[in-house]
């Protein structure tokens, strides 16, 4: 336990970064109006630590958990005030300034822009034409119209892009046709975000110039400088695949090859008496020029700022603790950021550098070789077994897949990933100067490109490959890494007592799973997704769904990204999708349909989505549980109330969304028996068989909400 609280004491920032990110975290979830009585708890607890200095030993605990609170509070207040909250805008002409370069669709360009007044980005899509002009970050487009709130869908474990946007400074969206925009001739001086991608647009003409083309150019573009825009979906989903993901963001380490490179080069300052000072700043210029021209994503900024750390330390002659300067560079960008600990890149990588710089010693020290190709063989492989264990809790809760072949894929990409590194900024330097040279660079840098690619390909289609479909709950992965942290503990410390409680998290866990298996065995429930412009309902009971669809042409591929990660977390293992108007195939699959009418174990589901319903019609209308009313025939659901009164009605019909502050609530009260998917998002009704043979709901509600 010594050892274990030494390390800690040396790395006092790895104590003050966790009280700061749960501030964080909660002032993301707290009213804005809030941020004034966080700031007043951090300022009341600043003024007692003055008082608890060198005074006893007891009171150094005391300031201990005083600074704690101090830094809680001041998370709390960073997250509030810096929390981005959009608003209404009025239909009218805009000004706004280009802050990217587009992006090809299929029918439009996307552009995140930036308006005059007020100074908020926005995400446009303008519509497709031949006549399209080449722009750049800083150009300046007149529009018109009125920008819509992103809104949450609000379907079950979706993706949540509105508050990926909003973290991002991103609120409004708006569909521009060709008469309602217009690029101006007049370009504003970009800013430096703007610039840095003008710089790196440049480069990447370099390279291109020189010959290469399609994938490579692509997949050279997005290792080098992180230029990922471009590249195909199948590549991207091939390395996450294999696990090799890490190589297509710039990170550790690109920074890495900047910093060792500038060292060897300039290691003859150490000998000067101003050498160190003037070698920390070149070096610190050339990591920063670096991240700033690859765009300033969260792990170059975690590289950079690390590298800057280690570089500081060295120039005043202090051992610099590698934990300490991992959270002490996460310290200063989270104060900068607090959206960043959302950040999924800024979380995978320093879970992995922790997991490398924690493990890595131990996993090494387990073999040796006198060959020095088979030991620095082994020294790759171990470092990728260490960067493995810390990144899998985050690869299982956003991917849901485990690479099996992931130490193979690293063996043969990794080298090949500093080659292209070292090739692409040779080209840059050599090309505008010696473009025979730089053509001939080029070519070798094609070959290592293609290289890559097969190997990733290669290891793709070997066995297994990949184990796909897991979904853990929240909190049975939040136990298993409780769980890892206190076996690792056990091993490497040798601490009792951390296998003591690692084994009773394991019993935990097991009951836990047990439970839960039991309990979706046991389920039954509807849920009607929010679709735009279509109906979807999963029908599920124990461990099989039942999906229907008003799209005649609907298939579990078209609503894959719906129905895939339903499936996942709701262990379903078997299902079908069927349309409404199939009466044979619904009548096949222990359902009774009769016309707009569905028995599903015994709830009564009406699907009104053909024809109004009169107030004659209600008096002869059968009983129901459920009625959906969907298309865009209008029904009066105040007729449904008078003569239904147990009936749960839910709207799903293709109407413009209501545009509402994302502040506001959206969702209506669960006490009601009327929902609107337009409103609150998916609608989730459970139920159960009673003794009588009749059906009870146990709930019913926003999917959000339950």
């Amino acid at each position: 336990m010594s050892e274990l609280s030494d390390r800690l004491h040396s790395a006092p920032f790895v104590r003050l970064l966790v009280p700061f990110i749960a501030g964080i975290v909660l002032g993301d979830h707290c009213p804005p109006e809030w941020k004034w009585i966080f700031l007043s708890f951090a300022m009341g607890f600043s003024l007692i630590l003055p008082f608890l200095i060198r005074v006893s030993f007891r009171r150094e605990q005391i300031f201990g958990v005083a600074l704690m609170f101090v830094l809680f509070f001041l998370g709390t207040f960073i997250s509030s005030h810096l929390k981005y909250r959009p608003e209404l805008l009025p239909k009218k002409d805009y000004f706004a300034i280009v802050n990217e370069y587009p992006e090809e669709r299929e029918k439009s360009f996307r552009i995140v822009i930036r308006l005059i007044e007020p100074r908020i980005k926005i995400l446009a899509y303008f519509e497709k034409t031949d006549s399209f002009p080449v722009v750049e970050p800083g150009a300046i487009v007149w529009l018109r119209g009125q920008p819509e709130l992103l809104q949450k869908t609000g379907n079950p474990f979706e993706f949540d892009y509105q508050a990926f946007a909003i973290r991002n400074q991103i609120g409004h969206r708006i569909f521009l046709k060709h008469s309602d925009y217009h690029f101006l001739s007049v370009k504003r001086a970009p800013n430096l975000a703007e610039e840095s991608l003008v710089i790196r647009d440049r480069l990447l003409k370099i390279i291109e110039k020189c010959g290469l083309k399609g994938p490579v150019f692509h997949l050279v573009s997005s290792v080098s400088l992180g230029a990922r825009e471009e590249l195909e979906p199948d590549i991207t989903q091939s390395f996450s695949k294999t696990g090799v993901t890490h190589v297509l963001a710039v990170s550790g380490m690109n920074v890495a090859i900047i910093y060792v490179v500038l060292e060897f080069f300039l290691r003859f300052l150490n000998r000067k008496r101003w050498g160190i000072l003037i070698q920390t700043i070149v070096i610190l210029a050339g990591v920063w020029g670096y991240a700033f021209i690859t765009g300033l994503s969260a792990s170059v900024l975690r590289a950079a700022a690390m590298f800057s750390f280690i570089m500081i330390g060295k120039s005043l002659n202090r051992y610099a603790n590698i934990y300490n300067t991992l959270a002490a560079s996460a310290f200063v960008l989270l104060c900068y950021n607090p959206s960043l600990v959302y950040d999924v890149g800024f979380q995978l990588s320093y879970a992995a550098v922790f997991s490398i710089v924690y493990f890595h010693p131990f996993i090494y020290g387990l073999y040796y070789s006198k060959f020095w190709i088979a030991d620095q063989i082994w020294l790759m492989l171990s470092v990728s077994m260490a960067a493995q264990i810390g990144t899998i809790p985050f690869l299982l809760h956003y991917f849901h897949q485990f690479p099996t072949w992931f130490l193979l894929a690293n063996l043969m990409v990794i080298p090949l990933v500093t080659v292209i590194l070292y090739l692409s900024f040779i080209v840059f330097a050599v090309a505008p100067i010696v473009p025979f040279l730089g053509v001939l660079m080029t070519r070798v840098l094609d070959w290592a490109g293609q290289g890559m690619l097969f190997s990733v390909h290669f290891v793709e289609h070997l066995p297994y490959s990949v184990l796909q479909g897991l979904y853990p709950s929240d909190l049975t992965l939040l136990l298993v890494v409780f769980f890892a942290i206190l076996f690792s503990v056990f091993i490497v410390y040798k601490i009792r007592e951390a296998l003591v409680y690692a084994l009773i998290l394991m019993i935990v866990l097991l009951i836990i799973n047990t439970a839960g298996v039991i309990q979706k065995q046991l389920q039954q429930e509807v849920v009607l997704f929010n679709l735009p412009g279509k109906t979807l309902v999963a029908l599920t009971t124990g461990r099989e769904t039942i999906w229907l669809s008003t799209d005649q042409n609907g298939t579990k591929e078209k609503f894959k990204s719906y129905i895939k990660p339903y499936e996942g977390f709701r262990g379903i293992k078997i299902s079908s999708i069927i349309c409404f108007s199939d009466s044979s195939i619904l009548n096949s699959k222990h359902l009774v349909q009769r016309q707009n009418f569905l028995n599903f174990k015994g709830m009564k589901i009406c699907l009104l989505n053909d024809r109004r319903i009169n107030r004659l019609d209600w008096k002869l209308f059968p009983p129901a549980d459920l009625i959906i009313i969907s298309g865009r025939k209008q029904t009066d659901t105040a007729l449904i109330s008078d003569h239904l009164t147990n009936a749960i009605v839910v709207e799903d019909r293709p109407t413009a969304r209501i545009a509402e502050p994302v502040n506001t609530p959206m969702v209506a009260s669960n006490n009601s028996k009327h929902f609107d998917t337009n409103l609150g998002g998916a609608v989730q009704i459970r139920f159960r068989a009673t003794s009588s043979g009749a059906n009870e709901i146990i709930s019913c509600g926003y999917f959000s909400t339950q």
